[in-house]
């Protein structure tokens, strides 16, 4: 008796894109797809008067497993482009420098209209080498980035295995230096084919970034961004600030007073760890 295999041929509309969790239509309300790479070619034919019912399943699912997860601002404050260098104003050429350095390392190019938009996870600088292409422009490499983030939300990674979804076609064994965005934590489904877990159908999770391109962190780039401001664009930038804690009033300890004692007890500020200082993120909003 003859055997044969259809292959299912998936037909994606316009508009498709490609995600760390394969392709999928372009719609914002749609949750990221498990989608499965092209099955492996069918074995050869076994031999007259013989019939092979084995199946090797060589096919890759990624799915979402742990999202990233950002900082929400504590505080918000205003920044004023009219009151820029002006006597008593907080709003100094050097404060908006900074302030648009750290809105530039928060920004993706994308291809919007207006050029870029917020990231949705923490940028860093990923140095890679290729394990395995996983399709899609996906691959599992061993990768190594520095801590970046708030307080370090998103820590470093040192020789360690990550997912990657690259613009351009890559190869095992190909080395090289992105900038990343960090997506998340995602689990694979796959059969690696290298050492030592060859052959073995396994399930691992692992950080994912996408390759992007940040906005230019220059004085023509932040001279684009005053005119986008005064053109009236909504633009905003989170930053870590120190501020007094209030607990304390920033002494690092409060008082008790002593039965007995003319002298109040001194008892260390947990809130601050003694510091006196508490660490917050801030938005701050850009208006003409």
């Amino acid at each position: 008796m003859k055997f044969r295999l259809l292959l299912a041929l998936l037909v994606l509309p316009l508009g498709a894109q490609t995600t760390p969790f394969g392709t999928k239509v372009s719609d914002p309300s749609a949750a990221p797809a498990t989608t499965t790479a092209p099955a492996a070619a069918p074995a050869a034919a076994p031999a007259a008067g013989g019939v092979s019912d084995e199946f090797v399943d060589n096919s890759v699912q990624v799915s979402p497993f742990r999202p990233t997860l950002l900082p929400e601002a504590k505080s918000t404050r205003t920044f004023q482009l009219s009151k820029l260098n002006r006597l008593g104003s907080t709003e100094t050429t050097k404060e908006l420098q900074r302030l648009y350095s750290a809105f530039a390392t928060q920004s993706i190019v994308d291809g919007s209209p207006a050029g870029s938009s917020k990231a949705v996870g923490y940028l860093t600088t990923v140095t890679y080498s290729i394990l395995q292409d996983l399709g899609d422009n996906r691959y599992l490499a061993k990768a190594a980035w520095p801590a970046s983030g708030p307080n370090e939300a998103l820590a470093a990674g040192v020789d360690t295995m990550a997912l990657l979804l690259l613009e351009k076609p890559a190869k095992a064994g190909d080395t090289g230096k992105i900038t990343g965005m960090h997506v998340g934590t995602v689990a694979v489904l796959f059969t690696p084919d290298f050492a030592p877990l060859k052959g073995r159908r396994l399930t691992l999770r692992r950080e994912a970034f996408l390759e992007c391109a940040t906005l230019e962190d220059s004085p023509a780039g932040l001279q684009r961004f005053v005119e986008a401001i005064t053109a009236g664009a909504e633009l905003s930038a989170t930053t870590n600030e120190t501020i007094p804690c209030k607990k304390c009033g920033g002494l690092g300890f409060t008082r008790e007073a002593q039965k007995g004692q003319l002298l109040d007890k001194r008892v260390p500020c947990a809130d601050c760890a003694s510091t006196g200082k508490l660490i917050i993120a801030v938005e701050t909003k850009f208006v003409p």
